[in-house]
């Protein structure tokens, strides 16, 4: 999978399926059926929404050392502290971007990646059954950050990049429709959200590092 650049309006990932719908559109109008037409075309324009690029983060500032950023756009559903972990939960909607950000710099590991299926993120057996992934960046000093991603009932595959590889802060990794991300924060960071607060890949932060 190619890495997302910043020339293209819509990302790559979704040429295929955004083709398909319209294609579809096309041919149901030509039979006739005018109504399902419609919703072919409101589907298409759906799916430029969630695959349009992200331009927003050329405008911000360079990245702060001894930070956590937001790994994806989103609403913070819960903040747990408990056993000595910290766990910040990432509410993913069709509202945001949906290109998925390295949080911290360092090395980038893929633990897991099933493909299943598409239950609420929240339901109990969401764990086990959906698309799920596990993602782990380890800096320099030991730190690491841990993303479990979790797909909803409106996700698809999810979608990642190479990895066991050096990355950067905010750097593109992947593709993520709908559903919850789990941030495991490690001790020395401070957590800096608060539940309700919105949050935008690779600019709002999430955690700072204890002076």
């Amino acid at each position: 999978m190619e890495k997302i650049i910043y020339n293209q309006l819509i990302l790559k990932e979704g040429y295929s399926k955004i083709g398909v719908a319209f294609g579809i559109s096309i041919i149901l109008f030509l039979l006739g059926f005018l109504f399902f037409a419609k919703i072919g075309i409101a589907a298409t324009l759906l799916l430029l929404w969630i695959y349009r690029n992200d331009f927003s983060i050329i405008n911000n500032p360079a990245n702060l050392s001894d930070t956590i950023y937001a790994p994806i756009d989103g609403k913070i559903a819960s903040v747990d502290k408990s056993e000595g972990k910290q766990k910040v939960y990432i509410d993913v909607n069709f509202c945001g971007s949906h290109i998925l950000r390295v949080p911290m710099a360092g090395v980038y590991t893929i633990n897991s990646l099933v493909n299943g299926l598409n239950l609420s993120s929240w339901a109990y057996k969401s764990k086990t059954l959906n698309s799920r992934a596990i993602l782990s960046f380890k800096d320099q000093n030991g730190d690491e950050v841990k993303t479990e991603i979790i797909s909803g009932f409106c996700g698809s595959r999810i979608e990642l990049y190479p990895d066991h590889k050096e990355v950067s802060t905010r750097e593109p990794i992947g593709v993520f429709i709908q559903g919850t991300i789990i941030v495991e924060i490690p001790a020395t960071y401070e957590i800096k959200v608060y539940i309700g607060d919105k949050v935008t890949g690779g600019i709002s932060v999430l955690a700072g590092k204890n002076e």
